[in-house]
């Protein structure tokens, strides 16, 4: 893989992650109901990646698991934490302002979103993924 693409793939895994917890924020998911609302972002993200980055977060304490039985079957389902909700709200400030800064050309140093018009409003791609941030 070329410099490029590891950048690419780099920048793709974090905002998955974002996403990630960003579900989580809203409640309880599994990986199916993720693999889902990945697929129906555009995103195909295979249960090798999908169960493995579920783990990493959750070993990082950003996200707890419980199973649970739905239909005869075990799911495990994922919560955000506490450190998971702190994270993705000072996450979420960060890129806010970086989008500002890079995409949009404004001072990164300008008042927060919350102070102006949502950022949503300036994307081109549906705001489901990111908005209303809910930490």
């Amino acid at each position: 893989m070329d410099y490029h693409n590891q950048v690419y793939h780099a920048f793709w895994q974090g905002l998955v992650r974002l996403v990630v917890l960003h579900q989580a924020s809203l409640g309880p998911i599994y990986s199916g109901r993720l693999s889902k609302f990945l697929r129906d972002q555009g995103y195909a993200i295979s249960s090798g990646s999908r169960y493995p980055l579920l783990h990493l977060l959750e070993k990082a304490g950003f996200l707890a698991s419980r199973l649970k039985v739905y239909r005869a079957r075990v799911r495990k389902y994922y919560e955000i934490t506490p450190q998971g909700r702190a994270c993705l709200a000072e996450v979420w400030w960060e890129v806010a302002d970086l989008v500002r800064e890079v995409i949009l050309e404004e001072d990164a140093g300008a008042p927060s979103p919350s102070s102006g018009p949502p950022l949503y409003a300036l994307l081109p791609e549906s705001p489901k993924i990111f908005w209303p941030p809910t930490f």
